[in-house]
């Protein structure tokens, strides 16, 4: 009876192991669901912004940092700690980047600036994609319900505005606003035009995009941390995955077509032999 005590314990040991571990990384193929609304609480208070290099099929094509500011609101009169934050009033998305984009024969270069108000809704935008031959300046701000672009580039220069409304139809925007150069790039990446209801009338335009989040596991050099995974279902059964940190930092986000951005200052690819 004695004999069979010991290897009792250690498989009922084992299994409490395996079961608590699957309870905190989730299972290695897929992980435990976890609230959305929470991975994106994380992400928008991040104490840090995330730089990140953009690779294809192992090749390094250039740069994105990302960083979410917060607009806080600090605690006035005398009584009250200095410096300390009463609330958030809202945020704002700064992303830049350089990549080299090769139908282009030129490096793409980028920024956006999105303000949000304090539940995450956008309020502003002005973003631009300069390829060293073309520039466009997009800007809209939301109660106006228009998205304003200039452009001045190969083709001349000119200003036009677009409704929201005008919007439900992507691919018509692309071909207006973008022209030969690059729209063939962004058109394949667009979503599904929103369903015509009676009248004719299209919808409410869909983005196509349905997500969900996990915990999971990485290891970031000689150590396995936990993290959280975001899966973005894309159509033609593609995907995009988002690996984030537990305050909030991106640490890499992998698109279909062997394109990976990982965060620069984590371990994530091994060093090249010499």
């Amino acid at each position: 009876m004695r004999r069979l005590v010991f290897p009792v314990l250690l498989l009922f040991w084992a299994t409490m192991n395996v079961l608590l571990w699957r309870a905190e990384y989730g299972d290695a193929s897929h992980g435990s669901r976890v609230s959305r609304e929470v991975v994106i609480e994380k992400i928008f208070n991040a104490p840090d912004a995330s730089s990140l290099q953009v690779f294809q099929n192992g090749k390094s094509l250039g740069f994105v940092r990302w960083e979410i500011i917060p607009d806080e609101i600090y605690f006035r009169g005398t009584n009250q700690p200095i410096g300390r934050v009463e609330s958030i009033n809202g945020y704002t998305l700064a992303v830049d980047g350089r990549v080299d984009v090769k139908p282009l024969q030129s490096k793409l270069r980028f920024t956006l600036r999105t303000g949000l108000d304090s539940d995450l809704n956008w309020q502003n935008l002005h973003a631009t994609l300069d390829t060293s031959k073309n520039v466009w300046e997009f800007q809209s701000i939301r109660t106006n319900l228009l998205l304003d672009v200039k452009y001045e580039g190969a083709l001349g220069q000119w200003e036009r505005s677009t409704s929201f409304e005008e919007m439900h139809n992507p691919a018509a925007l692309v071909d207006q606003f973008a022209g030969p150069t690059l729209g063939p790039l962004i058109k394949p990446m667009l979503p599904p035009l929103g369903q015509a209801q009676p009248g004719g009338r299209v919808g409410p335009l869909s983005l196509g995009i349905e997500w969900d989040a996990y915990n999971d596991a990485m290891r970031l050099g000689s150590t396995r941390v936990r993290i959280y995974r975001l899966e973005f279902k894309l159509p033609g059964e593609r995907q995009i995955t988002v690996r984030v940190s537990r305050v909030g930092e991106i640490l890499q986000v992998q698109f279909p077509g062997q394109l990976v951005m990982d965060n620069e200052s984590i371990p994530l690819r091994k060093p090249k032999e010499p």
